[in-house]
């Protein structure tokens, strides 16, 4: 996935944030382009997933209380 800046003809003054899902930069700038049609591409940057995801501990809801995961 890509983050899209781009502004419109219409309003040059207003910067507008799209995506768009492609393999690499390069084909994510022309499927910018042609999604975005009649507006500037700025700049085109990937998203980044973090670097560790989140753990929650493992824990149930049993009777109105959090019992451990055995």
């Amino acid at each position: 996935m890509y983050t899209v800046y781009y502004t419109d003809e219409d309003a040059p003054e207003e910067t507008r944030i799209g995506m768009v899902s492609a393999p690499n930069s390069a084909i994510a700038h022309r499927i910018a382009e042609m999604q975005f049609i009649n507006s500037r591409i700025h700049k085109v940057m990937e998203l980044t997933p973090p670097d560790e995801e989140t753990r929650y501990p493992g824990a149930r809801f049993i009777n109105g209380e959090f019992q451990p995961v055995s």
